[in-house]
């Protein structure tokens, strides 16, 4: 006879846990964090590899000299042999202003010459044009230009040294460059590139005369490289007041376990409110010859809220386990590209002792993204483009009790199944050596109500700089970021010093299916300007730090201070 009171007394319930969660601020309800809001945070882009130019040693071919000739021949057109890569009509259009026009064997030459750069210039490396042997017309003739594309011949991988799986560089080597393949430039460097990509491996290309002509031969040096132990260390006041914003984390990496460049990731973090703690033990494996790489993770988060939040006893956990599979779609020295797919599984609890309250969520996702990078010279100097989009399938469980609430007056309606896209935009422009201008965009599109840990948020170091970290928590959004910044030519202490500029704007909508209480607003604006500078330079040490003002009325809803200006910190080394 009890049971249809559990729903109008566990609402109650938390409606006097918010009451008294806002007696701080009675203008404004605070929100109270949670496992899902303290597990996820903006952040940047999935790691890629940096544009890089991996060393390759070959003998470009000489452009044939032009031979001396006093006759005069007026070619009516061009012909060509031996090409397989570029049409005839696409070749002979490049010489079209040489029909009908007067010209000798040197003449001739130069066109030949002309072919063979305009191969190079598309990445076809060792291919030569050149004139064969023929009789011209002195008058309205065609002349016949040779192309002599070059192809691997052998592919030799030489392991130097201890460390790495012979069989395993082979077979990567194998899979990307084949005898018969066209020698081009994203032939050659795709192999290596991938090769360089892995913890612990160094690689090179050498090219050299093959056995026949226009067969080119491939030397891969494959050497160990770096330490077998590497990691970082961290201090910074980056996370959430209630559950410790002062934070200190500890990574480290086992690298080149098994001679494969396999790597073994450890991370644990601590804060200064006792009881929040979380731990990260990942483990990356490239698996096949096509650069595809398998990852495994577990984590596991601890959280005890401190200030406004003390007396109620709020805690709560959240375990997480996944695996993935990234795979290089295009590998090369101006444009990346990988796919990824990964299943994830959190657990989450929260809980507090005043009122007795206890409420577990379930959520299982599939995942599928994209990532890539890429290189222009538009706007007047060189740019830098990283771009992210990332689709998620997943299905939400909860406790019956809280599922009970899910679906009683005012329920959210998050149970059940849910999809969300997030798609994500990144530009470094620079201009003369010490200027250059960065935008960053993020968006997010949901399918219903969701659960806090998939929800978007904008307040933090890495959102709206003006605003703590977990303000402005939303099913979708938009978050913008612009920074303006300045490298000083002469780096104290040997080491880069940046000052910058910044503008930040965040848009997000709370609840996707509308506000619970109608009336109420269901979307918030928040925006900020302010400074900052960066000392150092990832891999040994660097320093950030950003002093934030607010631009919009909105003020914080977490309990945090209405600080202006709102200051971030973090220093982070290498070893």
């Amino acid at each position: 006879m009890s049971r249809p009171h559990v729903l109008p007394l566990r609402a109650l319930a938390w409606f006097v846990l918010a009451a008294c969660a806002a007696g701080a601020a009675p203008a404004l309800a605070q929100l109270r964090p949670d496992a899902g809001t303290l597990l996820e945070s903006p952040g940047a882009l999935p790691l890629l590899p940096s544009r890089s130019e991996p060393p390759l040693e070959l003998r470009q071919p000489q452009a044939t000299p032009p031979a001396p000739g006093a006759a005069r021949i007026t070619p009516a057109a061009f012909s060509f042999t031996g090409n397989t890569v570029f049409s005839g009509e696409l070749l002979a259009a490049l010489l079209a202003s040489r029909l009908n026009q007067p010209t000798d064997i040197a003449g001739l030459t130069e066109a030949a010459n002309s072919v063979s750069a305009y191969y190079r210039q598309k990445g076809y490396l060792l291919t030569q044009a050149y004139l064969p042997e023929q009789a011209f017309a002195a008058q309205g003739g065609s002349v016949t230009i040779a192309i002599l594309e070059a192809r691997v011949g052998r592919v030799t991988v030489r392991v130097e040294g201890a460390g790495i799986s012979q069989a395993f560089a082979e077979g990567l080597v194998a899979g990307q460059l084949k005898t018969g393949d066209a020698v081009t430039e994203y032939a050659l460097d795709k192999p290596v590139l991938l090769l360089r990509d892995l913890a612990g491996f160094e690689a090179a290309a050498t090219v050299q005369p093959g056995e026949r002509p226009g067969q080119a031969d491939v030397l891969v040096t494959v050497q160990a490289k770096g330490p077998r132990i590497d990691g970082s260390a961290s201090i910074d006041n980056h996370g959430a007041r209630t559950a410790g914003a002062v934070r200190a984390v500890l990574n480290a990496n086992l690298n080149n376990l098994l001679g494969r460049g396999d790597v073994l990731a450890l991370s644990a973090q601590g804060s200064d409110q006792a009881g929040s703690t979380l731990y990260r033990l990942g483990y990356t494996v490239p698996v096949g010859a096509s650069g595809t790489r398998l990852g495994l993770s577990l984590a596991r988060l601890d959280y005890a809220l401190g200030k406004q939040f003390e007396a109620l006893g709020a805690s709560g956990s959240a375990d997480i386990a996944g695996i993935s599979l990234s795979q290089p779609l295009l590998r090369g020295r101006g444009a990346n590209l990988y796919g990824f797919i990964s299943a994830e599984q959190k657990k989450l609890v929260d809980e507090t002792r005043t009122p007795a309250l206890k409420s577990e969520r379930d959520i299982r996702a599939l995942r599928l993204g994209l990532a890539g990078n890429f290189v222009d010279d538009a706007a007047g100097g060189s740019g830098l483009n990283s771009y992210a989009l990332n689709l998620t399938l997943g299905r939400l469980t909860l406790n019956a009790a809280d599922q009970a609430l899910d679906d009683g007056l005012g329920g959210l309606r998050t149970a059940g199944g849910f999809s969300k896209l997030n798609l994500e935009f990144q530009r470094a422009q620079f201009f003369d050596a010490p200027h250059s201008f960065h935008f960053a965009a993020q968006a997010q599109l949901a399918s219903k109500n969701l659960s806090s840990a998939e929800k978007m948020v904008l307040g933090g170091p890495n959102g709206v700089r003006g605003y703590p970290v977990g303000e402005g928590v939303g099913d979708a959004g938009v978050l913008l970021n612009l920074e303006a910044r300045y490298q000083f030519p002469q780096a104290p202490w040997g080491e880069p010093l940046t000052l910058l500029a910044f503008y930040d704007f965040g848009r997000v909508r709370f609840n996707q299916n509308g506000a619970t209480v109608p009336g109420n607003a269901n979307t918030l604006s928040l925006g900020s300007f302010g400074v900052g500078a960066t000392l150092g330079r990832p891999g040994k040490f660097l320093i950030k730090s950003y002093l934030a003002w607010r631009t919009t009325p909105a003020q914080p809803s977490t309990g945090d201070p209405d600080r202006a200006p709102r200051a971030w910190l973090s220093a982070q080394t290498w070893f």
